[in-house]
């Protein structure tokens, strides 16, 4: 093997090294400037793992790509609402928080607060999942609900 030749095989050798090379993962905080809800956390591909702060956050998370989702601890990190995961080859990793779709402030009419379709793959670790109970539920948050239709129209029947 002449010199140009060798120069070319290690050319191609060094391509085919940078394009396999893993791009580090991201960590995204919640909430932040960039991501204010979970939900938008979720949606950037650029966030391999989510870091949420202690907190409540009124949302139903869905996903449907790889990810680790963690919070501060499963006593101070509530998500109010639920978290739906699916894909067929997904994995999610859920560490360190409380999803709760039983409390009367939960954002929606959820029988489960943790729900994984298509063969979608989760992880657990100090999880707490509480599931709605069938009682009355939030639909909005403005008060409509009690009766309150004056956001809604400007008359009253």
């Amino acid at each position: 093997m002449n010199s140009s030749q060798l120069m070319a095989s290690l050319t191609a050798v060094i391509a085919v090294s940078a394009v396999v090379t893993p791009c580090p993962a991201a960590v995204c905080t919640v909430p932040s400037a960039a991501h204010p809800t979970i939900q938008e956390a979720v949606n950037d591909l650029a966030c391999t793992e989510i870091d949420i702060d202690a907190g409540s956050f009124f949302e139903e998370v869905v996903v449907a790509r790889d990810l680790d989702l963690g919070g501060a601890s499963s006593a101070t990190t509530l998500i109010e609402g639920r978290v739906v995961v699916e894909g067929t080859t997904t994995q999610v990793s859920l560490h360190d928080l409380t999803i709760d779709a039983s409390g009367p402030t939960a954002a929606g009419c959820f029988g489960q607060a943790l729900l994984s379709r298509g063969g979608a793959q989760l992880g657990a670790s100090d999880v707490v999942v509480l599931n709605g109970g069938g009682d009355a539920c939030v639909l909005f948050r403005d008060g409509f609900e009690s009766g309150d239709t004056t956001a809604w129209s400007g008359t009253v029947p």
